[in-house]
């Protein structure tokens, strides 16, 4: 991997106003704290497939 600490993804303001939308739906505060949470998901899914990283 590219040894850089910002992560950047480029999205349309329509795509991520729904992004936001669903966000909110599902009960997240914000993008940074959905974000968070799919991070946590991903990395312990990955360990329990895999074992660890």
């Amino acid at each position: 991997m590219v040894d850089n600490s910002r992560f950047q993804v480029r999205e349309t303001a329509e795509e991520l106003e729904k992004l936001d939308i669903a966000i909110k739906k599902l009960g997240y505060k914000d993008r940074a704290d959905w974000y968070r949470d799919m991070k946590r998901k991903a990395i312990k899914d990955s360990k329990e497939m895999k074992g660890d990283i």
